[in-house]
């Protein structure tokens, strides 16, 4: 309270000094103030309740014109005494992004933890069929010699809590990586034979998707173009549509994106 009551007092000297950084009733207001704030201790020492109540109803309208001075006063004619405390809003961490590249690292982690050596002390290749060569699950409820099953549509096992389908198990255990995808040459996910995996990368696979469902011409990459009243055929890869061109019946659109199939796409080309 003392601080603050001495505050006022060097605001007042401020003024006086420099009385062009006021207007003459604020200089008033505050010259009046100053007066009033001298007869605070008297007051308290009188006890008399009313004076006390005056005078902080006086300051608090004292506080609003500082307020309204910093708003109004370029910040080098405010003097420190008469700056408010601001407060402080509270900062919120913004959670760290993800970069791609530690995205990268750990799926090289992942991969990291299986080995050739590993799946083959795991496993036993047999006709396209994985095999446990040791007991294994909790309290060893899979037992030796026990096929590994299907799980979604594909044959799947769980090795240290990590799901891995068995067609990258026996690619791996072949070939002695693990690719970014394995491709089942003749489409088939059961037949996991070792002659019918072959390593692919996402946009390789893109290339024997089936056959769009909102296709209304019956041909994959063949549609009809209202516009034109023709059909247009399109091929895409490396998420790049290339237009090949407009045909007057849909079979010669679709003969256009095959000849584009096999050369753009090569063996993984799907025309079906």
């Amino acid at each position: 309270m003392i601080k603050f009551f001495q505050g006022i007092k060097r605001a007042a000297d401020f003024f006086n000094v420099n009385p062009s950084g006021v207007g003459y009733g604020t200089e008033r207001r505050l010259q009046s103030l100053e007066v009033e704030i001298g007869r605070l201790p008297k007051a308290i020492s009188d006890r008399n309740f009313t004076s006390i109540m005056n005078l902080e109803y006086d300051i608090y309208e004292l506080k609003e014109t500082i307020k309204t001075l910093q708003s109004t006063l370029d910040k080098e004619q405010v003097p420190t005494q008469l700056v408010l405390p601001a407060k402080q809003a509270k900062t919120v961490r913004k959670p760290k992004s993800v970069k791609p590249q530690s995205v990268e690292e750990e799926v090289k982690k992942v991969k990291s933890l299986l080995t050739q050596a590993k799946v083959k002390r795991l496993f036993e290749y047999r006709d396209g069929e994985l095999y446990w060569k040791v007991d294994a699950g909790i309290g060893g409820r899979i037992k030796k010699g026990t096929k590994i099953g299907t799980t979604s549509g594909y044959k799947a096992v769980s090795i240290n809590n990590q799901s891995y389908t068995a067609g990258r198990i026996i690619f791996l255990m072949f070939h002695g990586y693990i690719p970014e995808r394995v491709c089942f040459i003749d489409r088939n996910p059961q037949n996991t034979r070792i002659e019918n995996l072959r390593a692919a990368t996402i946009s390789q696979m893109k290339c024997g998707s089936k056959k769009r469902k909102d296709n209304n011409s019956g041909y994959k990459g063949v549609y009809f173009h209202y516009k034109t009243n023709k059909y247009i055929a399109q091929i895409q890869k490396h998420q790049k549509r290339y237009n090949l061109g407009y045909f007057d019946t849909p079979k010669d659109a679709y003969k256009a994106y095959c000849e584009a199939a096999k050369k753009l796409h090569g063996e993984f080309a799907r025309v079906a």
